[in-house]
This record gives structure tokens, sequence and C-alpha cells, in this order.
């Protein structure tokens, strides 16, 4: 229960500081371009040239683990349903064990609402799955910039693996 509830801290610690980073850096733009009429022809060039580097991978990188989350997630879901369905069926039922996996499900549930479909790509939901998405949560992730919305696919990823961490802990110790 305690790890539970620190994975939603970490969730809820994430979006707050992405948000409220967001929030600061627009404050800041605002207060730039304000006085950017002054200095605009001194500093054009030099910005231009920012602008004119590669683009950033975090794009890229951060689809590449939203999709390797998603593939987690799914087998995730298969081991626990497996050992939900042993422990339900085995002689005599072990309740202790039976209670860490429904725990562990609660846990998921709470941690699959984080997975949302990123900005810029496309529903890749097989025939038959569930077809939600929380349009106000990708909305948000429309406003993060492309490395902060890699520091967020990290941690959503570095949940998904506690989850699994913990799965295979209770498993082997029974």
């Amino acid at each position: 229960m305690k790890s539970s509830i620190t994975t939603l801290t970490l969730s809820i610690s994430v979006l707050c500081f992405v948000l409220l980073s967001s929030c600061s850096e627009e404050s800041a733009n605002e207060h730039s371009d304000e006085h950017s009429s002054e200095h605009s022809d001194e500093h054009s060039s030099e910005h231009s040239d920012e602008h004119s580097s590669e683009p950033s991978d975090a794009p890229v990188t951060a689809i590449a683990i939203h999709d390797d989350s998603g593939r987690l997630a799914k087998e995730f879901r298969a081991k626990l349903a497996s050992q939900f369905q042993l422990a339900t069926t085995t002689e005599p039922t072990d309740s202790a064990f039976l209670k860490e996996i429904v725990i562990l499900d609660a846990r998921f549930k709470v941690w699959s609402k984080t997975l949302v479909k990123l900005p810029g790509t496309a529903c890749n939901h097989e025939e038959g799955e569930h077809h939600h998405h929380d349009h106000a949560a990708e909305a948000l992730l429309e406003e993060l910039s492309d490395e902060e919305l890699l520091e967020l696919q990290k941690a959503i990823h570095d949940e998904i693996m506690e989850l699994i961490e913990d799965l295979d802990v209770l498993v082997s110790s029974k």
C-alpha cells in the first residue's frame, strides 16, 4: 500500500512540477516580450541561430518510452491475471497472496490513467481493446516542452517497472 501511495505521489509531483515550470516559463516569456522591442535588432541573428540547430530527439525518445510502457503494461496485466487465476483455483487458497494481487491490480489501474496518448501520435488500440482517452490530460501534455514530456514518460515508465518488480517479488516469495 505504501508503494502505491509513493507511486501516486510521484506522479502528482511530476505533473505539478511540469505545470509549474510551464507557468514560470510563460511569465518569463511575457517579461522578455515586453523588452524585446528594445533589443530585437541586436539579438535577432543570435536567436535565429539558436533555432536553426537540429531538432531535439526528445519527442522521438518520449514516444519510444511511451510505447515500451504500453507494451510492458500489457505483459504485466497478463501476468497479473494469470497469477490471480492460479491463486483462485489452487487449494487451499492463499488469501494473503490474493490480497496482494488485488492491491497490485488497484495500483495498476491508477497507473494506467497516467499513460495517455501523446501529442502528435495516433491511437494504437487493437481491435476489441478499450478505447478511452482523457482529453483533458492530452491537452495538458500539449503544453509541455519536448524535454518535459520526455521526463514525464521516464517517470511513468519507472512506475510500471516498479509494479513489475513488485509482482515478481510477490510471485517469487510464494
